[in-house]
């Protein structure tokens, strides 16, 4: 705003030293009339300096998001105005060799258009990416790019991935901004053929990813342009988790005394159980031979199955008012924390719960619980502050250990929870 306001009171004030500089000379008026010449070069030098620059960016962001088909290359800029060069110097002299470089340089340009533009022709891709993509990893993608013309080949072309961007309030204003992805770059391609490219892509952040569409760009034959080309795509979905990291030595520990219950269902274990009636499916080992000799019936033993572990990972996704530091980098990492406990306690064969706020998730273990929990981490984003979520994990952690990460103040936690739970402050 500033800016605007500033460029605005320069112009003006240009404009009257100007006027001021006619009015001088009109009235032979040399030392006014001086004066206000010199005032107006220092505004225009002003203007130079402090608001031309701006908006040359601005408008070399605007000229981006309009997605032109044909862009020139710096080559291809100082091509033109060699073009413009001549075509004066021919107009200007009525010069016949002139003339005839004129209509050379023109024809050239013709030529790099139409063979560009067969060679973006009748182009397919594809691309396949992992199922898994873990964010700051590479994760190989394969491209396989394929020519259905029937005689020509395709040369140097450029395949991007094309998706909506972030919809920030800024963007919503204007037209749906959109993001690019270097996929894979082909040198050549046969006709009526496919080549393929197996290349590394890298997610920097968690998150959702969708790729509806894709580029083909190239400036074979010459470099003076960059034609493109989009293709529609089915609507390619990608989740992005969180990376897990090596969590620290003493929590190695907490399955050793916490998380473990003894389940009350029959099993294989060793704890008894109850006696019951034999049953034609009960193994015969189970019989228990002095109850049935005294109950004068057939009886077996049965037990309880084997202790289980169940930790209850609960993510806090409030963030505090007056919080010191960046509340956005600490939810981040308590984001990165909460997917290495659950890898490490999946690792240890426990049955883990993912609690984010008030969004209880189901027990489970194995690579699938795993990857179900990475998936909702990868989607978390911070509640509002004013939320309850604290205080309602105190039913999800009543019967089960819980680890509990949160950014609130040390000492602000219930203490019905603080004793079930093992608290880390983000």
């Amino acid at each position: 705003m500033l800016r605007i306001v500033l460029g605005t009171l320069l112009v003006l004030a240009g404009l009257s030293s100007a006027l001021v500089t006619v009015l001088a000379r009109r009235t032979n008026e040399n030392t006014l009339a001086g004066v206000a010449a010199i005032l107006s070069l220092l505004i225009a030098l002003l203007l130079t300096i402090f608001i031309v620059p701006p908006l040359a960016r601005s408008a070399r962001v605007e000229v981006a998001n309009l997605d032109f088909p044909l862009e020139p290359t710096s080559g291809g800029g100082v091509f033109l105005v060699i073009i413009v060069v001549v075509g004066f110097a021919a107009w200007n002299t009525g010069n016949n060799l002139l003339f005839l470089v004129f209509s050379l340089l023109c024809s050239t340009l013709f030529v790099g258009w139409m063979a560009a533009r067969t060679s973006l022709r009748d182009l397919t891709v594809s691309a396949r990416f992992p199922d898994h993509i873990f964010a700051a990893e590479a994760a190989p993608v394969i491209v396989t790019l394929r020519n259905n013309k029937r005689v020509l080949p395709s040369f140097s072309i450029l395949v991007e991935a094309r998706g909506p961007g972030d919809e920030s309030e800024e963007n919503t204003k204007r037209r749906r901004r959109y993001l690019k992805r270097l996929l894979a770059y082909f040198s050549y391609v046969p006709h009526h053929a496919a080549a393929e490219q197996r290349v590394e892509q890298l997610f920097p952040t968690r998150g959702h990813v969708l790729i509806d569409g894709f580029e083909l760009s190239t400036r074979f034959p010459f470099g003076f342009f960059r034609r493109r080309r989009r293709l529609r795509a089915r609507n390619v979905d990608i989740i992005v988790y969180p990376k897990p990291e090596v969590i620290s030595d003493e929590l190695h520990l907490l399955p050793m005394y916490a998380g473990r219950m003894p389940a009350m269902r029959r099993g294989a274990g060793h704890d008894l159980f109850s006696m019951r009636d034999y049953q034609p499916q009960d193994d015969l080992r189970h019989i228990d031979w002095k109850a049935t000799a005294r109950s004068r019936r057939l009886t077996v033993r049965e037990f309880t199955s084997e202790d289980e572990r169940r930790i209850t990972i609960v993510l806090d996704t409030r963030l505090p008012r007056n919080a010191t530091g960046d509340l956005s980098a600490r939810f981040e990492r308590g984001v990165v924390h909460a997917a290495s406990l659950i890898k490490h306690f999946i690792d240890e064969r426990a049955e883990v719960r993912l609690v984010l706020g008030d969004d209880v998730g189901p027990f489970g273990s194995g690579t699938d619980q795993l990857y179900r929990c990475l998936r909702r981490l990868a989607l978390v984003t911070p509640a509002d502050p004013d939320g309850v979520e604290i205080k309602a994990t105190h039913n999800v952690v009543e019967h089960d250990y819980a680890i509990l990460l949160t950014a609130a103040a040390p000492g602000s936690i219930p203490a019905n929870i603080w004793r079930t739970s093992h608290v880390i402050y983000l």
